[in-house]
């Protein structure tokens, strides 16, 4: 067995070789830009089945209809263990492959086999490394924008996640809802934080093909996930996400005002949580001064009812396909004070090529500052409403956390050399990690 302090390394090797699956199922004709979905389901289908996979590899490489036929039916299967009728129901190997995918396909299947196969042997806890590495396609896939973003909706990177859950304060039987669910990426780091039941719905086949998987995958299974928007949900402890920003219009398939969507799911997510719940939500920072009768209705709706406990202001470019700003929007039903906190965490970020990202220093500074509930220079601020209404609801950060334009002067040439040193260094040392797991035999072929 791997010890635990080895299982890093691992992990780097797994997200590789998985990654490398992902870039032969693009391959496949009639598959394309779905991969993401037919990796989903073969890997469920795979990790389900892998006490029968020596048999079934072995089967695979002289009978690849049988096997294709054979995975399909598993899908059936897993719609009933799910209980759900419209998993994977777009997908068809048998259907889609041709001649000329067959040999493809059967590399994947042998990679993917021999993956779980190795994982099996070498860690306890394989479906975990596993289930790590398919967020790390997600990830991948969502730089690449081969993630569906319909109707506004954005993949929301790891550091935003872990931040804004940090925040939910996550504790053991706590309901969950998130009503614009995508890929899972919010259920999935809750319910590592504590045993949760979750609910949620995505709009999109695709991308609740994918987070069913990814809930399975991490062993969520007091889960209730839809594809509409129409089932009511008994009320939660909290309700949390990255809602989408635009909506379209259900009778004529437009978009319509930006507003309706981030707006009705703020209203869907207030009426949903108990008299106790919390909401930690992603809204554009235009929320904030907006005039618009439905965004200032919301705005006083929040305020005069004492639910805004914090607004936290996020750097720009934290999304790799959008250039919205966005704030973290945090809601109390049972507030114990009448002061609203302040966070302007506009500078804490660290550059990565095209994108900035939270780093674990900069989450942690956000997540310590709103459980102290403090103010600090150049940062935050604790602001009595009375304040807020006086200036007619508008809650621009600017207005209430105030720069000192004497801050320290960066020198940003220096400090990009700097990461490059460090990204440089990084893949060294990943080059020397591979070449270590190849010394260790972990990649032995069939």
């Amino acid at each position: 067995m791997v010890e635990k302090e080895e299982n890093h390394i691992l992990q780097k090797e797994v997200n590789y070789d998985l990654q490398e699956i992902c870039n032969d199922m693009k391959n496949i004709h009639n598959i394309g830009s779905d991969y993401l979905q037919y990796i989903s389901a073969l890997i469920y289908v795979l990790y389900k089945n892998k006490e029968y996979l020596n048999q079934k590899i072995d089967y695979a490489k002289e009978n690849i209809k049988e096997i294709l036929n054979w995975i399909d039916k598993e899908l059936n299967n897993i719609r009933l263990e799910e209980k759900s009728f419209i998993l994977f129901i777009n997908i068809h190997f048998y259907k889609i492959m041709d001649l000329n995918d067959y040999k493809i396909f059967i590399t994947i299947i042998l990679k993917l086999s021999k993956l779980i196969k190795n994982l099996d042997n070498l860690v306890e806890n394989s479906k975990k490394i596993l289930a790590e590495a398919f967020e790390y396609i997600i990830m991948i896939a969502s730089q690449e924008n081969e993630i569906s973003n319909s109707d506004g909706e954005f993949y929301t990177p790891k550091g935003i996640v872990k931040t804004m859950v940090k925040i939910a304060d996550i504790k053991n039987g706590m309901a969950i809802y998130n009503p614009a669910s995508g890929t899972g990426n919010f259920i999935t780091e809750s319910a590592k934080q504590a045993k949760i039941y979750s609910f949620g719905e995505e709009s999109s086949l695709a991308n609740y093909n994918i987070c069913v998987t990814n809930l399975w995958l991490h062993d969520i299974y007091d889960k209730r996930i839809g594809i509409e928007y129409e089932e009511k949900v008994k009320l939660v402890d909290l309700a949390i996400g990255n809602p989408p920003f635009v909506e379209r219009s259900q009778k004529e398939g437009n978009f319509v005002n930006v507003t309706t969507g981030y707006i009705r799911f703020l209203d869907l997510m207030l009426t949903s949580i108990n008299e106790y719940g919390k909401i930690v939500c992603i809204v554009p920072q235009g929320f904030l001064s907006k005039h618009t009768n439905v965004e200032y209705g919301m705005r006083k709706k929040l305020i005069n009812n004492n639910y805004i406990d914090a607004i936290i202001n996020l750097p720009e470019k934290l999304f790799a396909n959008t250039k919205i700003p966005v704030v973290v929007l945090v809601i109390n039903k049972m507030r114990n004070r009448k002061e609203i906190l302040f966070i302007d965490a506009s500078k804490e970020y660290t550059k990565k090529r095209k994108t900035n990202i939270l780093t674990v220093d900069n989450q942690d500074k956000i997540v310590n500052t709103y459980r102290k509930y403090e103010a600090v220079k150049n940062y935050s601020n604790v602001v009595k409403p009375e304040e807020i209404i006086e200036n007619d609801y508008d809650l621009n950060i600017k207005l209430y956390v105030k720069m000192d334009n004497k801050t320290e002067n960066i020198n940003q040439k220096k400090v990009e050399l700097e990461i490059l040193k460090l990204e440089e260094e990084k893949n060294r040392i990943d080059n020397q990690i591979r070449t270590l797991i190849k010394n260790l035999n972990l990649q032995d072929e069939y």
